[in-house]
């Protein structure tokens, strides 16, 4: 299926990209060019891609000291170098042998106080009775007060990075909307499954599935060719209004794996007492429900809708040089805005 294909019904174009001329579509090129210059300005450079990457050695180390031959490796956000600067950093423990739950909860805490005693962190998390076990810390500011999560065994998360990163690969848009989304959620606390928000995953898999939709029916290049259409304000507005109010979420389940929106009750995944709950298929698993944690969906539709309403009511003037649009739903700050070429 070609990308911005699979989905047919024309949806509102909202007021700010009603008019093909004038200063709606000069608004758009606007947040076009802020986006841009945001991921750029959050992307990790090369200095802290290696001082990351020094910080996991460490860990790994530590790792191997109690499982001599476990592997320890990135998976999620840094796996696909798609992370914030104050993001998790996710390692998951893969032991020649598997563990049954209280073994590998023994294990976890055993390597919790090793990773305190060798002055990685000073407190520990473990997450002992979730559905995958982890262990939770923060590293000293003199090693850059990363966040880290390790869990043990648990191969979906490593399973995932080959199948997002060619998702990434094929879909030039994904990344870029994608980093600007996990900020917005990031600024209301969420963007993380463990406490009801939405995890990274699911919102690529949010993400993907607009795009395979696009619901207000835009021109293909602007999906395939985002950069040169200068596509990436439009099609953030659209995904807002979407999410927020046009996604039939008592009815329907996200695929991407088929491409399109399907039936809850045909899969089973109706929810009596929270009919309107955010349902995702899994990629590797197609009977699980990504979005089951995410309880806050309400809220979470609620910062999408704000979002929206933000950007189509901005009081954009195309003679001034002092606009700041994205930076009214997600906070850009000055230093972000002066990198952006003047309208």
């Amino acid at each position: 299926m070609r990308w911005g294909q699979g989905y047919t019904r024309a949806g509102s174009r909202g007021k700010c990209f009603v008019r093909a001329r004038g200063v709606c579509v000069t608004c758009a090129s606007r947040l076009h060019d802020e986006i841009v210059a945001f991921f750029a300005h959050v992307s990790p450079t090369p200095y802290e891609r290696h001082a990351r990457a020094v910080v996991i050695a460490q860990v790994a180390e530590v790792v191997k000291r109690r499982l001599p031959k476990a592997a320890v490796d990135t998976f999620g956000s840094v796996a696909q170098d798609l992370y914030l600067p104050d993001g998790d950093t996710d390692l998951v423990i893969t032991a020649p042998h598997p563990y049954d739950d209280d073994t590998k909860r023994r294990v976890l805490f055993q390597l919790a106080a090793l990773m305190r005693n060798t002055g990685l962190t000073h407190h520990t998390h473990v997450v002992a009775h979730a559905r995958v076990p982890l262990i939770s810390f923060q590293t000293p500011p003199d090693l850059g007060s990363l966040k880290i999560d390790i869990s043990m065994n648990a191969p979906d998360g490593l399973r995932a990075v080959p199948i997002l990163r060619d998702y990434f690969v094929r879909v030039p848009a994904l990344r870029f909307l994608v980093m600007t989304l996990k900020s917005l959620l990031s600024r209301h606390g969420l963007n993380s499954a463990s406490s009801s928000g939405l995890s990274s995953y699911g919102l690529i898999c949010l993400t993907i599935a607009f795009l395979q939709l696009n619901p207000a029916g835009r021109p293909a290049d602007f999906i395939d060719q985002p950069l040169e259409s200068k596509s990436f304000g439009v099609l953030l507005t659209d995904f807002l209004e979407f999410y927020a109010d046009k996604f039939p979420y008592e009815s329907s389940y996200i695929s991407v794996t088929h491409g399109k929106i399907m039936s809850k009750e045909e899969k089973g995944w109706v929810n009596a007492k929270n009919p309107e709950s955010l349902c995702i298929e899994c990629l590797l698993n197609p009977d699980n429900d990504v979005g089951r944690p995410t309880s806050k969906i309400r809220k979470i539709r609620a910062v999408f809708r704000e979002a929206y309403t933000l950007i189509q009511t901005y009081p954009f003037e195309p003679s001034s040089t002092a606009h700041n649009i994205l930076g009214t739903i997600i906070g850009v700050s000055e230093s972000v805005r002066i990198l952006l070429p003047f309208c």
